[in-house]
């Protein structure tokens, strides 16, 4: 993937989602009467750019690693006030952010990571609207190789209702947890033949590789959930030949239970030639269907090409239910809370000690899967652009002076003490946060270089 194609893709991850931040601020501004000064899209020199004819820059800066909107009033893009502003006449003070009610000026402020979170919760409707809800059933199919979940005394068949006290509604949420906390025991509820029960389970960690050289850390119970049901059909498919359907669920091979489609291959390759019974379960009723078992050459463990056999179906990883858009936008705020809720989750885990700060990423770790997702397809690089959507709202509301959440930590000081603070301690924190986060983002970009493959990263 060359470089290019990374910088391209990076700029039309970053570019929109910054535009779309910052036109939350501007455009509440504007609703309360604020006049803006200045809209950028980066920070630095100015490259391009234009006035309109309400007096607001439009431009385009050399830095394009964020933006702001400067309303009238501001002394600079931070946004700290401008102690000269008072004495501006009243129809310009009238115009001024710092003039405004408490209220309002807290409304402009949160718009903006408001913005990005709607964003991302639309991204997430539309897939839902397009494709479909994929509810996968937290019943266990089968295990892996040295399963701490099967050692720990879970069966196949087990549906696990809660993890830690939190309640598992599907695999998602399962997974959710399990992939933030690699290792530590844990209580695992689970519906076993009607009765409820709990066992302790002693989480394992695992690393993983995303395809392009990076790894991550996560947490893993050694399960399988994938239910033996027909998703579709290869060219010359023994199974469709025979009668199967799409939707159809495989539940035993030769009188023998089959629970996932590890079972139907471990049953199946070593048959070729011979006309197997399958039992069929469809629309409630069990079906008994013969396939004649069609071999397949494919490569074996020593690189020879060997006979197995196969009846030509595709796997399907739960169900895909169809969703209207009431019902779609009610999944998409649930997924992008979820979200938050992990990225929450994981700086704990950071500030802690639990994760390693090598996890933290910044601009060069963004470029870099921006590349690659884009790399994949639109489907993918629209989902990763939710993502850093939602990371967007997130980090500007941390409560840090020069990010929107300082900004609201101080409105929340000036409610409590029906006044606001003075200007100075305002201007000192600002500059004390900016400090901070240009400190941080040195920290992330050379922990992003570290990384690198030419560092042996």
């Amino acid at each position: 993937m060359g470089v290019l194609t990374t910088v391209f893709a990076f700029l039309l991850v970053l570019g929109p989602l910054v535009v779309i931040h910052e036109l939350g601020h501007y455009l509440v501004g504007r609703f309360f009467g604020v006049k803006a000064d200045a809209f950028s899209v980066g920070f630095g020199k100015e490259l391009a750019g234009w006035t309109d004819r309400r007096g607001t820059r439009w431009k385009l800066c050399a830095l394009p690693l964020g933006g702001y909107v400067q309303f009238a009033g501001d002394m600079n893009p931070a946004s700290a006030s401008d102690a000269g502003a008072s004495e501006a006449p009243a129809e310009q003070r009238g115009q001024m952010f710092q003039f405004k009610p408490l209220w309002q000026r807290a409304l402009i402020v949160f718009a903006g990571p408001l913005t990005n979170l709607l964003l991302c919760v639309a991204i997430f409707a539309a897939f839902t609207m397009a494709y479909g809800n994929r509810v996968v059933e937290p019943v266990i199919a089968d295990f892996a190789e040295n399963s701490v979940a099967q050692e720990a005394g879970l069966k196949v068949g087990d549906r696990i209702t809660s993890i830690d006290g939190e309640t598992v509604g599907d695999v998602q949420d399962l997974e959710r947890y399990i992939l933030l906390h690699p290792e530590g025991r844990v209580p695992v509820g689970l519906e076993r033949e009607g009765r409820d029960m709990t066992l302790p389970v002693e989480i394992a960690a695992r690393e993983i590789d995303d395809g392009f050289g990076k790894t991550a850390r996560i947490g893993d119970l050694g399960v399988s959930f994938d239910q033996p049901i027909v998703a579709g059909f290869t060219s010359d498919s023994a199974a469709k030949d025979a009668g199967f359907e799409v939707g159809d669920r495989i539940s035993g091979i030769e009188g023998q239970d089959v629970t996932s489609f590890h079972d139907v291959i471990d049953l199946v390759q070593p048959r070729a030639g011979e006309t197997l019974r399958f039992t069929v379960e469809r629309d409630g009723a069990e079906l008994d269907m013969p396939v004649t078992v069609r071999a397949a050459m494919r490569p074996g463990a020593d690189g020879a090409e060997e006979s197995v056999g196969m009846i030509g179906v595709e796997a399907r990883v739960g169900r895909l239910v169809p969703v209207g858009p009431v019902a779609a936008v009610g999944i998409g705020f649930a997924r992008s809370f979820d979200m938050l809720d992990d990225m929450v989750t994981g700086l704990r885990q950071i500030i802690f000690g639990e994760r390693s700060v090598k996890e933290l990423g910044g601009p060069i770790k963004i470029a870099q899967a921006s590349g690659q997702q884009f790399s994949l397809g639109w489907e993918n690089f629209v989902a990763f652009a939710a993502f850093i959507s939602i990371n967007l709202a997130f980090i500007n509301l941390l409560p840090i002076p020069g990010l929107d959440g300082g900004h609201l930590a101080f409105y929340a000081a000036e409610w409590v003490r029906r006044k606001p603070l003075d200007g100075r301690s305002q201007e000192w924190a600002i500059r004390t946060g900016v400090v901070f986060l240009l400190a941080l983002m040195v920290f992330v970009t050379v922990n992003d270089i570290v990384s690198l493959p030419i560092f042996g990263g």
